[in-house]
């Protein structure tokens, strides 16, 4: 139970972390793919779509980063079916740059094994 716990309180970090870095990738992905996002639309602004877009790239970012460094118990598994979501959000869309949140995803999963070699955190 306490894993569970504490896997739960990771997921709302990594929702809120996604939540405020969510303009910051964002930006990334336009840096990019320019153009995908266009000037100005009849929606909203550039900045505004930065923010949204931006959030499931944060998401991906910090679910394997949280969760390969702090989960407990079988944080594989949690990894996996919390990122379901967000492959199925780019899965439904844009298809030609899906090769970004995956790669994001590796960088994530290789910065979160070099902390724990470098650091030796063994938090299980």
């Amino acid at each position: 139970m306490n894993n569970i716990i504490k896997n739960s309180l990771l997921f709302l970090v990594v929702l809120a972390l996604s939540y405020f870095t969510a303009e910051y990738s964002g930006m990334l992905y336009d840096n990019f793919t320019p153009g995908s996002l266009g000037d100005e639309s009849w929606i909203g602004t550039t900045r505004a779509w930065q923010s949204l877009i931006g959030i499931p790239f944060a998401y991906i970012f910090f679910t394997v980063l949280a969760f390969k460094l702090f989960g407990a118990g079988n944080r594989n598994k949690w990894i996996g079916w919390l990122l379901v979501p967000a492959l199925l959000f780019f899965g439904s869309g844009d298809l030609k740059h899906i090769y970004l949140p995956i790669t994001l995803g590796f960088i994530a999963f290789g910065l979160a094994t070099l902390l724990r070699k470098v650091f030796k955190l063994r938090f299980q």
